[in-house]
């Protein structure tokens, strides 16, 4: 049997220590601007059963993307013996699977779903409007590339029970700000409303079904470009004649889109667009807000104002999301108007990388001490335990190793002080100090240290 890789699958991704403090040191950054708006936070199940997963639109490609969890035990013959019972139908020779359910569980693949979940389920004790956020991670069965995972983060912040614009502007201010904290210059935030889509879909003489499957075309715009969007609409006859041509029109004009020239295919629609542009715009005048009519999102489930935050230097969107007000009434909920938003954790990370934004986080554990006699490990711990008590870090090296060995472990890990307890101090009763910035030692006496440490590290 051939050994196991010590590769994580592919997709998946280990962190180092200090990728992983870059990466805490981000969430708390999010998490601090979302609590400034108000916005409180929840964690739910990663796990959730398949049917609420599968039973609204996260949009056709998510669904085929599920990491799906096979039956357990007794379920799972059950469900393999009723399907042989049936004679394992084949089709034109090979096994026909349909009928075959062998997974009830599946991980979320984003955070919208299993909140709508849990408001339908809470709704009653929650307060209205509920103004809420979540930070974890999901999981997608992805093809891994660049900036694409088939795990990865999602920082949603969302805002439950509220039919105007204001909770449009609430948690896209909210968004906004995080990128603000990093001062980032090029952002574009891109509206569109799925309402004035579907009204274009009627200008152009789409049917129902046939608007559907174009906008999974739209949505691919930014990989195929115009050209590539009208031949797939011309290839599958999805439209046609003058509708093809206005939409090869609109699509040569997205740059440049005004609200005015739409006025007439859902004047509504416009004006929410226009409303949200102005407010944000004036409170974000380095972020370039503008009307995209081109601008699709993929889950089927929102009806309203959608958005994306854009960033030239990376493919893809930053954040992105839209109002859906009737996701909650598939879980049994009532009739509850909502609207959120998510940033893309991973591209984030990766552009603040790029840019130097998101380095090498500080130590803050300031003090270490070094091990010189397993007999001395009693003292060494008790004194850093004390430290730890006032609120100071404090870092003790498991073994009596050389002296050399622990100071290199000491530079590696950016201690300021080294604080020094041999045979000898132990019998003066001192205790000694090095500064690992200035190099400079001192002496203290073995009472005085807690107060002494606790001065220095708190100045």
């Amino acid at each position: 049997m051939s050994k196991p890789s010590a590769l994580p699958p592919s997709g998946f991704r280990d962190f180092l220590p200090e990728e992983a403090l870059a990466r805490q040191q981000l969430v708390r950054v999010i998490a601090d601007v979302y609590g400034a708006f108000g916005f409180r936070p929840i964690a739910l199940s990663a796990m959730e059963n398949l049917s609420t997963l599968l039973g609204k639109g996260g949009g056709t490609d998510n669904e085929k993307l599920i990491f799906q969890v096979l039956k357990r035990g007794e379920s799972l013959r059950a469900a393999l013996a009723d399907w042989l019972s049936a004679g394992r139908p084949s089709v034109d020779g090979a096994v026909d699977t349909r009928g075959l359910e062998l997974a009830d569980l599946g991980l979320r693949f984003d955070l919208t779903l299993p909140l709508a979940r849990f408001y339908a389920k809470n709704q009653s004790t929650l307060p209205r409007p509920f103004k809420v956020f979540q930070m974890g991670p999901v999981w997608r069965a992805d093809r891994p590339q660049k900036g694409r995972y088939r795990e990865f983060w999602q920082c949603d912040v969302d805002v439950l029970g509220a039919s105007e614009l204001g909770a449009e502007v609430e948690c896209l201010s909210a968004i906004l700000s995080v990128f603000q904290r990093f001062e980032f210059h090029g952002l574009e935030l891109h509206l569109n409303d799925r309402r004035l889509l579907a009204a274009l879909g009627r200008t152009l003489g789409a049917t129902d079904a046939q608007w559907a499957e174009a906008l999974i075309c739209l949505d691919k715009l930014d990989k195929v470009g115009a050209d590539g969007v009208i031949a797939e609409l011309q290839e599958k006859s999805l439209l046609s004649g003058g509708g093809l041509e206005r939409m090869r029109e609109i699509l040569g004009r997205t740059e440049h889109a005004r609200e005015d020239d739409w006025q007439g295919v859902d004047g509504e629609s416009v004006n929410s667009i226009r409303d949200v542009r102005e407010i944000l715009a004036s409170a974000f005048p380095r972020v370039n807000v503008r009307f995209n009519p081109s601008l699709v999102r993929g889950q089927d489930y929102y009806t309203g104002t959608i958005f994306e935050v854009r960033h030239s230097e990376i493919a893809g969107s930053l954040a992105g999301g839209g109002r859906y007000n009737r996701l909650l009434e598939i879980f049994g909920g009532q009739a509850t108007p909502a609207f959120g938003g998510s940033i893309g954790f991973e591209r984030l990370v990766l552009l603040l990388t790029e840019k130097g934004l998101l380095g090498k986080s500080a130590n803050d554990v300031k003090v270490f001490f070094p091990l010189l006699a397993p007999e001395l490990r009693a003292d060494v711990v008790e004194l850093a335990m004390g430290l730890r008590a006032r609120g100071i870090g404090a870092d003790v090296y498991p073994d009596a190793a050389k002296l050399k060995q622990q100071f290199k472990y000491a530079d590696e890990r950016g201690f300021r002080y080294c604080a020094i307890l041999g045979g000898d101090e132990h019998k003066a009763g001192v205790m000694k100090l090095k500064d690992m910035e200035t190099g400079t030692e001192t002496t203290v006496p073995l009472p005085a240290f807690l107060s002494t440490l606790e001065t220095l590290c708190k100045t």
